[in-house]
């Protein structure tokens, strides 16, 4: 009796200390100079670029960005020079006060300039003076704005690198951003690319705006483009790398077979709340992690299969 209560509490230690454990950003190479940043727990990646003339990051929150710096920091002594930004969502565009010694220049697209300095600097501002332990980070800390916004394509030539920047348009966000850089053969898609979890409704500030229409769209146009990429760099997941535009072809099949089984609940006469008790993710989804993404999901696709909104 006693070794089974001993077995017991140790089971209870265990999952109580995997629970508490923090979260980490696990440096993944992806090519020569190129690493992604994975969040522990399935939350948003960051990437950094290293060059001669200085470091790019892409995507930064302000809960782990102190651990993107310190990586940085252990592998050279320069500078964060520009900093670039996905989207406006907490997870991917509020950790530039880490890096404010190093004064990079911000890039983003003006949707997400203003989506930042209205609803995100709203919910940023509650958090950081919520007494919500969840929000510890955000103490002492200030919501940055971006330097540079762009509704257009934009080339960058920085430390015999080109990074191509693009507003991609409405999809997972009201405005997404990627970077391509050729010579290293890989391509930064934020949350327009999840791998291996089901991807998250676009949030800003509680304020919530994907369009599944738009996000298939984006990927075919990406897709369309041919590009010699070996790498597309998820923003959540890990990075399936030499992969290539396989990743893109089965995020753009995840939206259409999820979306086409809810269409056929709701021709079946199912409500929503229906859907969310008797949707089946389909076998080829069903090791993807993160389920509880899934009820905001299914709102997502009824709502706008039924043409009521978002």
């Amino acid at each position: 009796m006693k070794n089974r209560f001993a077995l017991v509490l140790a089971f209870i230690w265990c999952v109580t200390t995997a629970a508490s454990a923090p979260d980490e950003m696990r440096p993944v190479k992806i090519a020569d100079n190129v690493y992604m940043l994975q969040h522990s727990r399935g939350s948003g990646n960051s990437t950094v670029v290293f060059t001669n003339d200085g470091v790019v990051v892409f995507d930064c929150h302000v809960d782990n960005s102190d651990q993107t710096l310190a990586f940085i920091r252990k592998q050279t002594d320069k500078k964060i020079t520009y900093l670039i930004t996905s989207h406006s969502a907490g997870d991917h565009a509020t950790g530039s006060w880490h890096f404010r010694e190093d004064k990079p220049i911000w890039i983003a697209t003006k949707n997400q300039v203003h989506d930042l300095q209205m609803q995100e600097l709203k919910a940023f501002n509650e958090r950081k003076n919520s007494a919500d332990p969840r929000y510890a980070t955000y103490k002492g800390k200030e919501l940055g704005h971006p330097d540079i916004g762009i509704d257009g394509p934009m080339t960058l030539y920085f430390g015999g690198l080109t990074f191509q920047i693009t507003p991609e348009g409405r999809g997972h966000s009201t405005g997404d951003l990627t970077v391509y850089i050729p010579q290293k053969r890989v391509f930064l898609m934020g949350d327009l690319l999840d791998t291996e979890i089901h991807p998250g409704q676009g949030e800003s500030g509680g304020i919530f705006f994907s369009n599944v229409k738009g996000w298939i769209q984006i990927l075919d146009n990406i897709m369309a483009r041919h590009l010699p990429v070996e790498t597309y760099i998820p923003g959540h997941g890990p990075a399936h790398i030499g992969r290539g535009v396989k990743d893109l072809a089965e995020q753009k099949s995840y939206f259409v077979v999820m979306r086409d089984e809810v269409a056929k609940m709701i021709a079946g006469g199912k409500t929503l709340e229906q859907i969310e008790k008797e949707f089946k993710v389909p076998q080829e989804f069903a090791h993807y992690t993160r389920p509880e993404r899934l009820r905001l999901l299914y709102k997502l696709f009824y709502n706008q299969l039924m043409e009521t909104g978002y």
